[in-house]
This record gives structure tokens, C-alpha cells and sequence, in this order.
């Protein structure tokens, strides 16, 4: 198995060090100037963001979404597994997997990132890349900054590389996070809330009279039958919950702050509440495309 490259191969962190430090703040914001780098037009990246619950995937030639698929995220999937479902899913899409230049990944379930690893080096060598604190081009300002995941590191190189900052990034995943970007691009912190669902399972789990129901946003707050009472308290409850951290984000933030969200309640969102400007699904495929330029550059 091949040792580290300057993809920060295997999590390692090469030539860029870690974006915790500092006293590297005038090297790192070189990323954070809201210029994205451009991959040549031939290139063909293949993307992953790794999540608990599902793996997403993304083929870009270029800096054109060219593919996009979504598949079960299982911790304990094998390096031949891993490989025969991409071989498979770049076959469906007629293209060849020897084509592929490069893999960036953003990982958060730790047990599949040397499967990962050695499911593409057959594929593309040691040109794969995994994001993560210690490659991130960004500036992580936290107490802990290698504990921040990779999929919000993501998110805020990507969100910020379309808007600018401050910034407040909204991932309706299986956690819901927010995640700030400064001015100047350096991640802030954020929160991390529940997701939706899992409060809707909750509540029918505890109560035996309670059954699951389609988390739609019901007409009106007065629920007139069990499903659209829990709608009512799950649904509009959350969209509260969301609105009103947006709110106190921004009243922590001294200067007018934009707001995008992603995942997959995300859309939803973004049509409920007046306070999210903009929504992107596939915010974090954009953002390892834009590392990936940036390191390749």
C-alpha cells in the first residue's frame, strides 16, 4: 500500500500541515480568497462524502457534476465491496474506471477510510486524497480543531467559495449542523442538533399510540388528527428550532450573514424559512472538488 502523497493520502498531512495552527494563517487563507481553482477540463474526479447513513458520490469532469449517486453507508463494508459498487455504478454511467484521475473523500465514519483507501489505489494509484483537519486549506479556529468533520470542512470551503463570508451553513444530514464561516474564510464552530427524523422516531417509539407519519409541514399548527398533531409539533417544532439558531447566530455575528443549506431535508428548509438565502445539494461534492483543485494547482 502506497505511504502518503500530497493529497494527504491515508489522512496524513503532507506538505500542507494542519489548519488548527495559526501560525500558518497567511499560507492557509490562500484558499479562502473565494476563487475557486479550476480543475482542467479532461480531469475526472471522482468525489465521496461518507456519511452514517449513506455514501454519496460524485464524477466530476472538470468542474462539471457530470454523475451523482447515493448508496447505504454500512461500517463494516470491505475494500472489494467498495470497489465492485463504484466499478458498477461507473459502468451504468458508461464510464470507464481507468479513467478516473483522482478520489477525494470526506469522511466521518473512521472505520471505512482504509477500506476506502485500499478499495482506489487499484484504481488511481496514490491519488487519493481524504479531507480532513490536517489537509483542510481552511483555517479550523476551535478548541479542537481535529475534531471537525470532514463533511463540514467541506461544506464551508464550498459555501464560501460561491458567496463569501460570514456565512452560516446548514447540513440537514443525519445530524443537523451549522457550521460559520468568517469573513475571511476561517471556520468559527457551530452547533449540532438532532436530525428531524430521529425526533419524529423517538416520540413513536416511547408512546405505543403513536404511530410514524410523512414529516410534511401541515397547514395549520392546530393538528385535527394524530398525524398532523405530531406534524405539527415535529414538522414546525424543528423549523423553529432551526430558524431560531439562525437567529442567534446572527446576533452573535457583527455584520450581515448569509445563510445556505444542504442534505436531504434541505430543500424543505430552504422553501420555509425566509431566513436561508440559498440551498445547494450537493454542497459537499462542490467543496472536495475545490480542495482537490486547490492541492492539485
Amino acid at each position: 500500500m502506497a505511504g502518503r502523497n500530497r493529497f494527504g493520502y491515508w489522512q496524513g498531512a503532507g506538505q500542507f500541515g494542519c489548519a488548527g495552527r495559526k501560525d500558518e494563517t497567511d499560507r492557509q487563507h490562500d484558499s479562502s480568497s473565494g476563487k475557486r481553482p479550476i480543475l482542467k477540463e479532461s480531469t475526472l474526479l471522482l468525489v465521496l462524502d461518507v456519511g452514517n447513513t449513506n455514501i454519496v458520490l460524485g464524477l466530476f469532469r472538470g468542474d462539471v457534476l457530470m454523475h451523482q449517486w447515493r448508496v447505504t453507508s454500512h461500517r463494516n463494508q470491505t475494500s472489494d465491496e467498495l470497489r465492485l459498487t463504484v466499478r458498477s455504478l461507473l459502468a451504468e454511467a458508461a464510464v470507464d474506471s481507468r479513467e478516473i484521475d483522482g478520489v477525494a473523500i470526506a469522511s466521518v465514519v473512521p472505520s471505512l477510510n482504509y477500506p476506502l483507501a485500499t478499495a482506489f489505489e487499484p484504481l488511481v494509484g496514490e491519488n487519493i486524497g481524504f479531507l480532513s483537519a490536517e489537509t483542510s486549506p481552511i483555517i479550523l479556529d476551535v478548541e479542537t480543531p481535529h475534531t471537525v468533520g470532514a463533511d463540514r470542512i467541506a461544506n464551508c470551503i464550498a459555501a464560501y467559495a460561491a458567496h463569501g463570508g460570514p456565512i452560516l451553513i446548514l447540513d440537514f444530514g443525519t445530524a443537523t449542523t451549522f457550521d460559520l464561516a468568517a469573513q475571511d474564510g476561517r471556520f468559527l464552530g457551530g452547533a449540532i442538533a438532532p436530525e428531524m427524523r430521529l425526533a419524529a422516531q423517538a416520540l413513536t417509539d416511547r408512546a405505543a399510540q403513536l404511530h410514524a407519519v410523512e414529516l410534511n409541514v401541515p397547514a395549520s399548527v392546530i393538528g385535527k388528527n394524530t398525524t398532523t398533531n405530531i406534524q405539527a409539533g415535529v414538522v414546525l417544532g424543528y423549523l423553529d428550532l432551526v430558524d431560531g439558531l439562525i437567529q442567534r447566530f446572527k446576533a452573535e455575528v457583527s455584520e450581515p450573514l448569509q445563510v445556505i443549506a444542504t442534505g436531504g431535508k434541505g430543500e424543505m428548509f430552504y422553501q420555509h424559512l425566509d431566513s436561508i438565502e440559498h440551498y445547494d445539494p450537493v454542497l459537499t461534492l462542490k467543496g472536495l472538488q475545490i480542495w482537490w483543485g486547490h492541492h492539485a494547482n
